[in-house]
């Protein structure tokens, strides 16, 4: 769309009005939330968070083997043997999700420190002393216009409405390496690098300046849409693929293997141990 028709689409979308439901489910949302992060909780949650870590550092295609195999020890007789085994298992368990804990939260706590600023035009006919005024990105809707300049991480996806010499860097986006000359021209079913006459949130002004309209925040913008794509669990390769398919075809046959050769030994009147 051209810039006019991008703002007029823009001003007469309908705003969304949540209906009683989910203003209950927000209310009720936003309550369990306040509750849940009371102090009193801390020591909850972090066993919660330390548990669910542990369990995916235990989601390893190796982990089935050895507790069999120290089940079979145990039942031979071997309980030493066993114990030492899972004792290794869950004691390397453990500390990959002490580790995992602590550098998510490392994370999250960069991230909330970082909060993103944006520069919020004023609107026609109101030009106060200090020009734009500087909001939270989090604060932006679709129709705001905000204003660009170099080194600025531009807050939210926006159709450029006017450009000067405008360069972006999106490698974190689409992974082009060189600055993209931007445009305000319309560019109609073209792909996110393609898009000229957008910037993205998440990419960083090299340079020249700009004002757009914001159109898309939050979760709907690309960069939200690429990081949910990235955090989908890829297929196992490599080493772990090879032992993923090595244990689903090898386990039942050991276990059948093992159970057969206990049941004709019990038949045969010799003791377990």
């Amino acid at each position: 769309l051209k810039p006019a028709e991008a703002r007029e689409r823009l001003e007469h979308e309908p705003a969304d009005v949540p209906t009683p439901l989910e203003e209950a489910t927000t209310r009720v949302r936003d309550t369990v939330g306040a509750a849940l992060r009371h102090p009193a909780l801390a020591p909850a949650r972090w066993t919660y968070d330390l548990g669910r870590a542990v369990r995916g550092e235990l989601q390893d295609p190796l982990t089935p083997v050895l507790a069999v195999g120290s089940a079979a020890s145990a039942m031979l007789g071997s309980v030493m043997d066993a114990l030492l085994v899972v004792g290794a298992l869950d004691l390397n368990a453990l500390v990959g999700g002490v580790q995992r804990l602590r550098a998510e939260r490392a994370l999250s706590g960069l991230l909330a420190e970082q909060k993103q600023k944006a520069r919020l035009a004023p609107p026609a006919g109101q030009a106060p002393a200090g020009g734009a005024r500087t909001v939270d990105a989090g604060k932006l809707s679709p129709g705001d216009v905000i204003e660009l300049k170099g080194d600025d991480v531009v807050p939210a996806d926006a159709r450029l409405l006017w450009q000067e010499g405008l360069e972006v860097d999106e490698s974190a986006l689409t992974g082009e390496s060189l600055p993209v000359q931007k445009q305000t021209d319309p560019t109609p079913h073209a792909v996110v690098a393609d898009r000229l006459c957008m910037v993205f949130e998440g990419t960083t002004v090299v340079a020249g300046q700009a004002r757009a309209v914001v159109v898309e925040t939050g979760e709907l913008t690309e960069a939200a849409r690429a990081v949910h794509l990235a955090a989908r669990t890829p297929p196992a390769g490599g080493v772990q693929a090879r032992l993923q398919e090595l244990t689903r075809k090898a386990l039942p046959l050991t276990l059948a293997g093992g159970a057969a050769v206990t049941g004709l030994a019990l038949l045969r009147g010799t003791p377990v141990r």
